[in-house]
């Protein structure tokens, strides 16, 4: 974490880690397998999205009451949780193209400017918050819209 985790935000992030590796493998998955197969993996995949944006949701609301929202400033163009989604994500792809790294120079390379990315991520998430924090910038608001086979949602 770029800032001091508050005690109560570390088990939905946990959880988001694990759903990002959960939807990462169904998505490898999905490619390897028999046309029949597809749907079953496909829906899988709308689950764990849905799961994955609630919990983002959950970070976003435990993170808005410590901060409180200005609404006099700008917002950020992102939630935090969804930025910390992000670096989830781009910590997925490393682990992955460190992996392949070991055949060749090229995904080596690949590997290191994934890691300078992550940096700069880790950076900016700090950034943000410290923007947060001092009132010059207020979270977006923390809903999503998304529709992943849930009625009305």
């Amino acid at each position: 974490m770029p800032f001091p985790c508050p005690s109560e935000m570390s088990e939905p992030l946990g959880h988001l880690h694990a759903v990002n590796g959960r939807q990462w493998d169904a998505e490898d998955r999905v490619r390897q397998v028999e046309d029949r197969e597809i749907p079953a993996i496909k829906r899988r995949i709308d689950e764990l999205n849905s799961l994955r944006h609630e919990l983002i949701e959950r970070v976003d609301r435990i993170l808005g009451a410590r901060w409180g929202a200005h609404h006099d400033v700008p917002p950020l163009t992102e939630s935090i949780g969804s930025a910390l989604d992000r670096l989830s994500v781009l910590t997925l792809r490393i682990a992955h193209t460190e992996r392949l790294s070991e055949g060749g120079a090229d995904a080596a390379e690949r590997a290191a400017i994934l890691r300078r990315q992550r940096e700069d991520l880790v950076w900016s998430i700090a950034v943000a918050c410290e923007d947060l924090v001092s009132g010059r910038r207020r979270p977006p608001l923390p809903e999503r819209i998304k529709l992943y086979g849930k009625p009305g949602r």
